[in-house]
């Protein structure tokens, strides 16, 4: 990754969003933390668990987006969540559920959380969370990163309030796998990337762990001893993406098969295994 990456991905309203998180922790006694359920290792901003340093606060982690994850694999990053973080409460959630909209607020009220701050880095659904919770359209959502730009108060009931930030990233990735598991989920722009690039990186993975699924979705034959180039041109093959003079338009196909990611065209699929860096 180069220098330039790095300051593109932590742009300065990040940093400031990050210094007044720091300041309206003192302001809350929960801290709702969200991750996305496919990627919570990747989606898990270290700078937030070293803010709630030292602070006793009520302390939930929502596993978000959950019904676009490995039901099998959402248990398992529970059960590893919560071993590694003894005080604190992890959850899986969908947004818009109502079930999980019952268990979130029973847990508020049994745990007396009055003022509760949401975080986590942008796209995980912080305000389809909160649009959850307070039962309306009260938070901007989107499915692109840097939609909150402020911080606001909302009020979900007699009791609780919610205060809203903007999705902060850390100034440094340990690993490029990191910043493309972001880019593929829409945490990061995809444009900082070469989107053919990315594409191939996700297709590399789900070749690798969902093969059946990227048949299914284009389909194409089997690519069990395909390359990740070589499923790309099939890709382009099958669904007609075409320049003039008859060239494949990997671009095309490459923006194509992004969006169909993010969106969950492919099913449940959980990125983050066991035992990576």
């Amino acid at each position: 990754m180069t220098q330039s990456r790095q300051l593109q991905w932590y742009p300065g309203h990040m940093a400031k969003a990050t210094r007044q998180i720091n300041e309206k922790i003192k302001l809350v006694d929960t801290v709702i933390e969200i991750l996305d359920a496919r990627v919570p290792e990747a989606s898990r901003n270290p700078n937030i668990a070293n803010l709630l340093k030292k602070r006793k606060k009520t302390h939930i982690i929502l596993l978000n987006k959950s019904d676009l994850a490995d039901p099998t694999m959402t248990k398992k990053w529970i059960d590893k969540i919560q071993k590694e973080n003894n005080n604190s409460i992890v959850l899986p959630f969908t947004a818009y559920d109502k079930q999980c909209r019952t268990q979130l607020l029973k847990l508020l009220k049994n745990s007396q959380s009055k003022r509760c701050l949401i975080c986590g880095i942008p796209n995980v659904g912080k305000s389809a969370v909160i649009n959850t919770l307070a039962n309306k359209k009260k938070a901007v959502t989107g499915n692109k990163p840097g939609v909150t730009k402020g911080q606001q108060w909302i009020q979900v009931d007699a009791q609780t309030m919610l205060l809203d930030t903007p999705g902060i990233l850390w100034p440094k990735f340990d690993s490029e796998r990191v910043g493309n598991e972001l880019a593929w989920i829409g945490s990061i722009k995809d444009t900082i990337f070469d989107t053919e690039n990315l594409a191939g990186e996700l297709i590399k993975f789900i070749c690798e762990r969902y093969p059946k699924r990227l048949q299914t979705r284009y389909g194409i034959d089997d690519i069990s001893n395909k390359k990740p180039w070589e499923v790309f041109e099939l890709i382009c093959e099958n669904k007609n993406l075409m320049l003039r003079g008859g060239l494949l338009d990997y671009k095309r196909a490459a923006n194509m098969l992004l969006k169909d990611f993010k969106s969950g065209k492919f099913g449940r699929i959980t990125i983050d295994s066991f035992g990576e860096q």
